[in-house]
């Protein structure tokens, strides 16, 4: 029961292939003439058909960084002629660590964590090569390029300090996902008529996690939001299994927003 048009997005490669950046990319927006944009996205051991979102930033943007050190290899028992890659590796996962306490204002949250390290075949070798990875995430884009920025010079002062090159693969992932507020206030109305006021929260934390329909919030006004499946595993685990009960729920507050957003009369 709506007057106007409404297109349905199946969006691909939503975890690693930015699929939301290239539909953006591809023209989805103007080739269906898409005024606003609306997500939702299920939410393991939120009470189920709760409805979770905020005004402005929801979801942090995600990079990542490799970061691959050549040193001299040889045998342990004489480190005097080897340029050890594990030593300036340590320096520097340890020296990154201060860019969020000391370079970051305390209240523009981030996230930069070491997530790999890999390095040496043998107890009594010290390596040739050494690698570690690292996902860093925030809120703001100036937040973002000063991580960056950052990142580099601690990863190349230590190399230069430690003797050995270093290569820094720095990913430029999604950007945060921005909610529009008069949207965001608009999905909270309609997400309250689907399940009631108490089901909703509409000024709920925002989260480190990230996703690429934040592209789509650069190309449109829109908002996204957080929908309860109920108790059991958390996303990404492998025990994860969708609540299919939540099915309706999501598609009741899509049908109803259309309706709102597109009345007859």
């Amino acid at each position: 029961r709506f007057k106007g048009r409404v297109a349905l997005l199946f969006q691909p490669a939503e975890e690693d292939g930015a699929g939301g950046r290239e539909m953006v990319n591809e023209g989805v927006m103007d080739r269906f003439a898409v005024d606003q944009v609306y997500g939702i996205h299920n939410a393991p051991n939120v009470p189920f058909g709760h409805f979770l979102t905020t005004p402005g930033a929801l979801m942090a943007s995600v990079d990542t960084a490799y970061v691959y050190l050549t040193g001299k290899g040889g045998h342990g028992a004489t480190p005097h002629d080897c340029v050890d890659p594990i030593v300036a590796l340590v320096g520097m996962i340890s020296a990154i660590q201060t860019i969020i306490p000391r370079n970051i204002y305390a209240l523009d949250e981030a996230v930069l964590s070491v997530t790999m390290v890999n390095s040496g075949t043998a107890s009594n070798i010290i390596p040739e090569e050494a690698m570690f990875a690292a996902t860093i995430r925030c809120f703001k884009p100036e937040v973002r390029a000063l991580l960056k920025k950052r990142f580099h010079e601690i990863v190349e002062g230590h190399a230069a300090a430690y003797g050995v090159q270093a290569r820094i693969d720095y990913d430029w992932g999604y950007p945060a996902t921005i909610n529009h507020a008069d949207q965001a206030a608009f999905a909270v109305e309609v997400a309250a008529e689907i399940v009631g006021d108490t089901a909703v929260n509409g000024n709920s934390v925002r989260e480190m996690g990230s996703e690429d329909f934040s592209y789509m919030l650069e190309a449109r006004k829109g908002a996204y939001l957080f929908m309860g499946t109920g108790p059991g595993a958390g996303l990404h685990h492998a025990a994860y299994d969708f609540n299919d009960e939540a099915a309706p729920i999501g598609a009741s507050f899509f049908a109803r927003l259309v309706e709102r957003a597109q009345p007859l009369a």
